[in-house]
């Protein structure tokens, strides 16, 4: 937001400043000035940005090494920093994933409303994708980007209810879809239905990437991966240095320090909170991990994976619509065991507007091997808006209630529930046994104008079983959801007015 206002300001200024100098200052549109001047010849423009973006849009140490040379090249004068370029914009849908999903999510949606007939429900479709286009989520900088989570959310607004309004009026809510969505080269499935689309990520342990609540208009999947970023290893030097004394690693010789440059941090011991996801955030995934293994190590990260099923590819063995079954034949390993597994995992939907559900149900057959002792869990990754210790917010086990943004722990849990009363939605998620719930929250630590700070990306949940693999044996878990829906959105006259307004 602070970075759109000091944006309008600046052209705000701009034009005041045209205006108080039209005494001897003329302007000409581009076209009139073409008119009335000759060509000079052809130039053909690269893309191009100003030069921090290319250094963003690098991967982490490329942007290192690149901030590095061309730092050094400024420093010195030298006359080849000029072309010192960096990365191409474009780079950011490989860099993040999350941001190729909702670039992918507005081509599909696009491609829907360009599909409708000119009308009502055509403009208030195209008011909703053009404001799902605002380029500031789909990149990352300085400028929070991608990482400011109620803008994330608000984008996918937009994007839900346009992507709605075209299926209503094209009566194809309804949709069983094998295809490349997120144009990656290999197949995904996206299932819909009039509450609710979810695509399904084949090749990476047939995870759900989103989950989308129509008359909410909400992303309950819109969740940011813990990654590296180069500017962590500023944020780490800078740490290092204040343990040395105040001000240590502050160099006052060159003068003001740029926005780029400068190391604040908006809460002490931030360096601190620095762990990162080896695998996409997706909902539904199958994990085995130890069996001793507590709840610290599965909120930062470190808990040893035993299985090759998280990230790893499913073939789809039935599909229809609502229904979706996937199987995996791979491995589990503990200590010197190892027992070959088949992973056949079972995705349905109910068909509600205001209370959609979806059941994931894992059967795990063990083929021979040695017998091993597992935790086998199922992994959500939700967003419901509830950094800062947002009240709206909550977990609630029995008559234990905590903010979203909070970690807790509960055993032999039938029924949890998340909720978000302002955007008023909720989840209850029954787990078939009942099982152990671990749930914490999933923050990153990101830069922008104001310095480091943490924020709120969602919240991970791990409802979670202790099983034995003996060679032969079958285990069959199941976690039905119900969503509830307080309000559709999409009733009323004019439907495009509503969203966006909700204050996050």
């Amino acid at each position: 937001w602070e970075h759109c206002w000091g944006k309008h300001r600046w052209a705000e200024r701009f034009f005041e400043a045209l205006e108080a100098n039209a005494d001897w200052l003329s302007t000409v549109t581009p076209s009139a000035w073409l008119d009335g001047s000759k060509a000079i010849g052809r130039v053909y423009i690269p893309t191009s940005s100003y030069s921090e973006m290319g250094e963003w849009a690098l991967p982490a140490d490329e942007g290192l090494a690149f901030a590095e040379i061309l730092h050094t090249a400024v420093a010195e004068k030298r006359p080849e920093a000029r072309w010192l370029r960096g990365g191409f914009w474009r780079n950011f849908q490989v860099k993040y994933r999350e941001i190729n999903d909702l670039h992918k999510q507005m081509l599909r949606t696009s491609a829907k409303v360009a599909a409708m007939p000119d009308g009502p429900g055509r403009t208030a479709a195209l008011d909703h994708l053009y404001r799902g286009q605002s380029n500031d989520c789909y990149w990352h900088g300085l400028f929070g980007g991608i990482y400011i989570s109620h803008m994330r959310l608000a984008t996918y607004e937009h994007l839900i209810a346009a992507e709605d309004l075209a299926d209503r009026a094209a009566g194809t809510h309804e949709a069983a879809l094998k295809a490349d969505i997120d144009l990656d080269g290999r197949d995904e499935v996206l299932l819909s239905t009039d509450g609710q689309v979810v695509t399904v990520d084949l090749d990476e342990g047939a995870g759900i990437g989103s989950w989308d609540i129509r008359a909410a208009r909400h992303a309950l999947g819109a969740v940011l991966r813990r990654r590296p970023e180069a500017y962590h290893e500023k944020l780490r030097a800078h740490a290092a240095s204040e343990s040395e004394g105040p001000g240590a690693d502050v160099d006052r010789s060159a003068g003001v320090t740029s926005i780029h440059d400068q190391v604040l941090a908006k809460e002490p011991g931030l360096a601190k909170l620095l762990s990162y996801d080896w695998y996409e955030r997706r909902s539904g995934l199958v994990r085995f991990l130890e069996a001793g293994v507590g709840p610290a190590a599965f909120a930062d990260g470190t808990a040893r994976e035993l299985g090759d099923f998280v990230d790893q590819p499913f073939e789809v063995v039935e599909m229809a619509a609502r229904r979706l079954v996937v199987a995996r034949d791979g491995r589990v390993a503990a200590g010197k065991g190892v027992s070959p597994v088949r992973v056949t995992k079972t995705i349905e939907l109910g068909d509600s507007r205001l209370a959609p559900t979806m059941s994931v149900e894992v059967m795990v057959e063990a083929r021979g091997g040695a017998a091993v002792d597992v935790r086998l869990g199922l992994e959500w990754a939700t967003m419901m808006l509830g950094g800062g210790g947002n009240p709206a917010a909550s977990w609630a086990v029995g008559a234990q209630v905590t903010a979203h943004d909070a970690a807790g722990t509960a055993r032999n849990v039938a029924r949890i529930v998340q909720a978000n009363t302002y955007i008023g939605i909720d989840i209850v998620a029954s787990p078939s046994p009942a099982a152990d719930a671990w749930w914490a929250p999933i923050e990153t630590v990101s830069n922008s104008e104001a310095g480091f700070e943490r924020v709120y990306q969602g919240s991970a949940l791990l409802l979670s079983w202790p099983v034995r693999l003996e060679p032969g044996s079958r285990t069959v878990v199941r976690v039905e959801q119900v969503v509830s829906v307080a309000r559709d959105h999409a009733d009323g006259a004019n439907d495009a007015g509503d969203a966006g307004d909700t204050p996050r």
